[in-house]
């Protein structure tokens, strides 16, 4: 990760944890009260579209170096961020809830999983710790192309929540010589408007 880039996350984040430490609730809030508020949160820059609330179980297979894990998401919403109303994709959200006694076993898992990803991808997990035990984790791609330029993943244990994000290669600002660094703003744009949420009780 260049400079610039690990210094502007660090200063986000010094930013964000006092209001982070602050209000943390007491239980964890609904998937539906976190997406509406993230909704308020990123306009005008960006709009919610393909609300998607998941009923019942969802299950699905992951592995990681010949190792297998079925990962269980008791409470699944999902949207996407438009850049602007009606305008490109610019990320593709899910909010996921395990069921209860599995968060920290399965934080591990994801965590491995995107490992694995960056290895094979031949770049680095980007990791960076928030107030309140929380991380985020990312992977971007050392060059833009194909469908999705990155993924990155939330690690809340305050509300038991997975934000996962992924980062599709639809933007114009992507072309051109200082796409990466565009692909980062973006990012850190995200980020700040979810995070710079006040906590939902």
């Amino acid at each position: 990760m260049n400079t610039p880039y690990r210094a502007a996350i660090a200063a986000l984040c010094a930013s964000l944890s006092p209001a982070m430490a602050g209000a943390a609730p007491a239980a964890p809030p609904f998937l539906d009260v976190l997406a509406y508020q993230y909704a308020a949160c990123v306009r005008p820059a960006y709009h919610q579209a393909d609300l998607l609330v998941h009923e019942g179980m969802v299950r699905y297979p992951v592995g990681v170096k010949g190792e297998a894990y079925t990962v269980e998401v008791q409470e699944r919403m999902g949207f996407s961020l438009q850049a602007g109303i009606g305008g490109p994709v610019a990320a593709v959200v899910k909010l996921d809830r395990p069921p209860p006694g599995q968060f920290e076993e399965q934080a591990r898992w994801r965590e491995r999983w995107l490992r694995d990803v960056a290895e094979r991808s031949g770049v680095a997990l980007e990791e960076r710790n928030l107030a309140g035990g929380a991380r985020v984790l990312a992977v971007n791609k050392g060059e833009v192309k194909g469908n999705y330029v990155g993924q990155s993943l939330l690690v809340d244990p305050a509300r038991q929540l997975f934000i996962d994000i992924a980062w599709p290669n639809t933007l114009d600002i992507y072309r051109g010589p200082d796409g990466l660094r565009r692909v980062r703003a973006v990012q850190d744009d995200v980020w700040r408007r979810l995070l710079s949420c006040a906590p939902a009780g």
